[in-house]
């Protein structure tokens, strides 16, 4: 059985001080001399001492923890997001707690209920459902402050995300000067409450005088190069058949290139293949992809922004703002 955790009551002992100047001088206070400090420091690191961060927030009513729920983990592009958002929140001296839903809103509320037991100052989401967020909006309201790191129009949250919508748009209106006439839409984020691609995709379809007919939207079973490549078999079974497939991330549309690549299907000459995020895998595969940038940096460093402005200056927040960052195109050889 390990020995207890070192307490202030030990560091006093140990170092011969009251435990209001051990308490003084691990909280870095000037009133005390410089040598005092040092003793007592000593003694700390000597006894393994850690400071109680719950005891800590709950005398404080700051924990200067965020919590930070993802969707996930293997995604790149939420990895790179995840990365960013612990830089900033540490930079800043906040600690993050991190959990991951797996797509279900069932675990993303048993994370955001153990983020609120442990008194988390802000929490940052992408959530797993967008038809599905009553549990993230009663966090926000109980006075815990929450920021949305996608877009879900009227949630009465702040937001903070890319532009999914204008995104897609651009990418479909590249496909049609490029004189495609047919297209199909791997869609991985319908099964979610996410339509803002499709919703996109249609808008430069009607406004090239395309026909609604032209464009075919399919949903995968998942998001990963696998779904990406078993879907093909529907695309090219379609009539007419599309010479332009875009995927809403670049792992499914990897997929489709590992199908065509496979079946003599030459890209761009024969399909052309589009995908979204413009992750590092998508610019080293046998043909490199053209996608749309997803600035997860510039996102998590505005969302950081937001939450710790909400967390500082409760008073100046004036309700929910919503802001989205203009995408752009990635243009390389499979278009």
């Amino acid at each position: 059985m390990g020995r207890p955790r070192a307490t202030l009551k030990d560091i006093a002992e140990a170092a011969g001080f009251s435990l209001n100047t051990v308490s003084l001088a691990l909280r870095g206070s000037p009133r005390l001399p410089e040598k005092t400090r040092e003793v007592i420091l000593k003694e700390a690191r000597r006894l393994n001492y850690y400071p109680n961060r719950i005891a800590r927030s709950l005398a404080s009513s700051a924990s200067k923890t965020i919590g930070l729920v993802v969707t996930d983990v293997t995604n790149p592009t939420l990895t790179m997001a995840a990365h960013t958002i612990e830089r900033e929140l540490s930079e800043a001296g906040y600690a993050v707690m991190f959990a991951t839903s797996g797509g279900r809103t069932a675990n993303e509320k048993r994370a955001i209920e153990l983020f609120l037991s442990y008194l988390v100052d802000g929490i940052l989401v992408y959530p797993a459902d967008r038809k599905q967020i009553d549990h993230i909006q009663a966090a926000d309201a109980a006075g815990t402050p929450v920021v949305l790191l996608v877009d879900v129009p009227d949630s009465g949250l702040d937001v903070v995300s890319i532009d999914l919508r204008a995104g897609a748009f651009r990418a479909f209106e590249l496909l049609c000067e490029a004189g495609h006439r047919q297209f199909a839409l791997l869609d991985g984020g319908l099964k979610v409450g996410n339509t803002d691609k499709s919703q996109g995709a249609m808008e430069a379809i009607r406004q090239a005088g395309l026909s609604p007919d032209s464009l075919t939207v399919l949903a995968p079973d998942g998001q990963s190069a696998a779904s990406g490549y078993a879907m093909m078999e529907k695309v090219m079974a379609l009539d007419p058949r599309p010479t332009a497939v875009f995927a809403t991330n670049d792992i499914l549309a990897l997929g489709v290139l590992h199908w065509c690549r496979e079946n003599g299907v030459a890209v761009p000459e024969d399909m052309a293949v589009m995908g979204y995020d413009n992750t590092e895998v998508s610019a080293y595969g046998a043909v490199p992809l053209t996608t749309v940038n997803y600035a997860a940096d510039e996102i998590s460093r505005l969302g950081v922004g937001r939450i710790l402005s909400r967390i500082r200056c409760p008073d100046s927040w004036n309700g929910p703002e919503r802001q989205l960052i203009m995408p752009e195109l990635v243009l390389r050889g499979s278009v």
